[in-house]
């Protein structure tokens, strides 16, 4: 509910910013609508790649293409009434604030996934009531008093934005987020992970698949002290393998190949899983085990 919202507000910001350049469009300088698509296009395409990066997990590919559509076309929006140039300006921040939402979120361990996407959510909102405040401040004071009061008062954007982020800020961000319990830390993951030999008896099996460029599941979910055989299933053309960071479990598979191993975690918290070949990681190759307390 709270992703649905926080994109709803950014949706709503855009079209409002976009909607007063439309209006005040003759007032307003070439340089001053070609920052103004920048910014709008740099901002919503940032944000919008952190929630759709929570949305799609394992989906990099997909999550990537979308936000730099969607922050392209609102930049596109808002050049447009202005001049060539500042669709331009407009369509390149849009890109590339999607692609660096999508590869922020990607790099950030999952426990911190709902903090990072709320403080981005502060942030970027924050920058667009800024850039409200300056299109306003390049418009006649006697030329906003003849609109209605969505244009002419910020306050009512600034009351948008205040009741979205302070209704949020009660409940979680869908998606890849439980900031319930810690990350333990790497130097300890040794001392509280055991494997045994993949014929003993277990009490859960769990299948991975790896892809090019992503685990599924990428949320995984044990009981501690649980004896669990993890199957790495390569369904991609290149060699992946699964370890758990800071510990022994590492999990190799060429293409076509299953290959298991039965491990068991004596604390509870949270484990990060990365394939180790190089690149992969960096490439959104990443997963997280939450250990629950038995």
């Amino acid at each position: 509910m709270s992703a649905i919202l926080l994109s709803g507000l950014f949706g709503v910001l855009a079209v409002w910013i976009t909607g007063f350049i439309i209006t005040f469009r003759k007032q307003l300088t070439c340089m001053v609508g070609m920052m103004a698509a920048m910014a709008l296009g740099m901002t919503v395409g940032l944000a919008l790649g952190a929630l759709l990066t929570l949305w799609l997990p394992g989906q990099f590919f997909y999550s990537t293409v979308i936000s730099m559509i969607a922050g392209g076309a609102i930049g596109v929006l808002a050049g447009a009434p202005i001049s060539l140039m500042a669709v331009m300006d407009g369509l390149l921040s849009g890109i590339m604030g999607g692609m660096m939402g999508t590869m922020l979120m990607v790099m950030m361990p999952q426990p911190y996934a709902g903090i990072t996407v709320k403080f981005m959510s502060v942030i970027c909102s924050g920058i667009l009531f800024l850039l409200y405040l300056m299109l306003q401040g390049e418009i006649k004071t006697s030329s906003l008093r003849q609109k209605s009061f969505l244009l002419s008062k910020p306050v009512s954007m600034f009351a948008v934005i205040a009741i979205t982020l302070i209704f949020t800020s009660f409940s979680q961000v869908n998606g890849r987020i439980d900031s319930g319990h810690k990350m333990v830390p790497a130097s300890d993951h040794s001392k509280h992970t055991n494997t045994r030999s993949s014929s003993e008896a277990v009490d859960k099996e769990l299948l991975v698949q790896a892809m090019e460029f992503s685990f599924s599941p990428t949320s995984i979910r044990v009981v501690e002290g649980q004896k669990v055989k993890i199957s790495l299933a390569n369904q991609g053309k290149e060699v992946h393998d699964f370890e758990i960071v800071g510990t022994s479990v590492h999990i190799h598979s060429a293409p076509g190949e299953k290959n298991s191993m039965i491990v068991s975690f004596d604390k509870a918290g949270y484990y990060q899983v990365v394939c180790t070949l190089p690149g992969h990681k960096e490439a959104g190759m990443t997963a997280t085990i939450h250990v629950a307390a038995s």
